[in-house]
């Protein structure tokens, strides 16, 4: 037994010099090899690759490449995202840096799995804070730090069909849901299985909507004042919206076409449908595939309710710094963020996805060259943003629930459509479940507030 364990000995010991020189022929020594920073995402199709091109050009810098290297990971949905996050967190494992869709920001928070960025931030003169937009910010904000960065943010536009409204004799997108009902109505057509409008069964526009409107999600200030306790989808402005939606389905001028949102695009580029309300980053693609001239406008709202009470929040993802890692990982993580922040990247991210900008120096030098001129479609989610009052309505709601209490709402808008329960029976519902999971996730997970 001694003689083996000796022989063994031996054999590491010439493994190791081995490597060694190796690694000293090279010119490389072992520590300065770079140190790989673990980078989990859950971007697909185009904006994945446009993404993995930032990665591919962060990776090739001079500065970097022989001290860091971003190592990309695809992990799923957001929902696959965030729950793998959360195994292997429990297990001592993970990334150093973590995409999570927005509304995971307030289990990231109660979570304490990622150093704040304001704690490199704030120290880095080159990181811009100045040039980023409030609008945008704010949702990542709580409690006065800044907790993420915001990488991809949109919020939902209407899209519609050009030449389909010019044979109908329209000539521009309707800007109340009074006149979006009846634009709609005249541009359906039933027997050609044509309709006026469609979008996703998806919460986010119920929130959006809702936020429109000037109204809160939830109780406690959006649940940015406190832990909130109570859901408040019954509201006049959530029955207004899910009645004026259940409306124009019972018309026949509204195509269900269920939860998904792929289906809903490719209705609209079909020629099937001759409006479609989706997300910002899809500016650029949905009116380079369509074969009909394509044009974009605010979302609706409803006659007599002033536009300066309420906005849109941001939707999309944002990059977390997670805490697990040694210190000087953490820092090496934080310079790949401060890239994906700064105003080259920002500048290439949203004319490669539709995505806006989050910083108000790109903006400005877009508008200059006369970018938005020839990309109105751009334009419009970034006017609508910043038309947003400054309140907790359009900061967005916080919630360590909203994944469970998204399936609530759209449950509840499915029976509607169904007609299996009424407007207010349903929302009521719908927020007695979501009243009993914030409960329970309040008694359970210590109080970030």
């Amino acid at each position: 037994m001694m003689l083996r364990h000796k022989l063994f000995q031996s054999a590491f010991s010439f493994l190791s010099a081995t490597v060694l020189g190796f690694a000293l022929l090279a010119g490389e020594p072992l520590s300065a090899r770079p140190v790989e920073i673990e980078y989990w995402h859950s971007m697909t199709g185009d904006k994945s690759d446009r993404m993995i091109e930032l990665i591919k050009e962060f990776n090739a810098r001079a500065d970097v490449k022989t001290r860091l290297v971003i190592n990309p990971q695809y992990v799923g949905t957001y929902n696959d995202g965030i729950n793998k996050l959360r195994a292997a967190t429990m297990a001592g494992k993970g990334p150093h840096i973590a995409q999570i869709f927005e509304v995971g920001t307030r289990i990231m928070i109660d979570s304490g799995v990622a150093t704040p960025l304001e704690e490199f931030a704030t120290k880095d003169k080159t990181f811009g804070l100045e040039q980023m937009l409030p609008q945008v910010m704010r949702y990542y904000r709580v409690n006065g730090t800044l907790h993420s960065l915001p990488f991809a943010t949109s919020n939902p536009i209407i899209y519609w069909n050009v030449d389909w409204f010019a044979k109908a004799g329209l000539k521009a997108a309707p800007k109340t849901l009074e006149e979006f009902t009846s634009v709609a109505t005249k541009l359906t057509d039933a027997k050609a299985g044509l309709t006026g409008a469609t979008w996703p069964i998806h919460s986010w526009f119920f929130e959006q909507f809702v936020a429109r409107q000037g109204a809160p999600l939830l109780d406690a200030d959006n649940g940015r004042s406190a832990r909130p306790t109570k859901a408040l989808y019954a509201s006049a402005e959530g029955v207004r919206f899910v009645s004026w939606w259940a409306n124009l389905a019972r018309s026949g001028a509204w195509a269900n076409l269920g939860r998904g949102w792929d289906p809903a695009v490719e209705s609209f580029l079909a020629g099937r449908s001759a409006m479609l309300i989706t997300s910002t980053s899809e500016a650029f693609v949905i009116p380079s595939k369509a074969k009909f001239k394509v044009a974009t406008a605010p979302i609706p709202l409803p006659t007599g309710v002033d536009a300066k009470l309420g906005g849109t929040i941001v939707g999309g993802n944002a990059l977390w710094i997670m805490k697990a890692k040694p210190k000087p990982e953490q820092e090496l993580a934080y310079e790949f963020v401060r890239f994906m922040a700064s105003a080259a990247t920002q500048r290439k991210w949203h004319i490669g996805t539709g995505y806006f900008p989050i910083r108000r120096d790109v903006i400005a030098e877009l508008e200059k060259e006369g970018f938005y001129k020839k990309n109105v479609a751009a334009r419009t989610a970034i006017d609508q943003l910043l038309a947003s009052a400054d309140s907790p309505v359009t900061h967005g709601a916080l919630m360590g629930v909203f994944l469970e209490a998204r399936d609530h709402v759209e449950s509840a808008i499915e029976e509607v459509l169904a007609g299996k329960a009424t407007v207010e029976e349903a929302l009521k519902k719908a927020a007695g479940r979501t009243d009993k999971a914030l409960e329970r996730y309040n008694r359970t997970t210590k109080s970030g507030h």
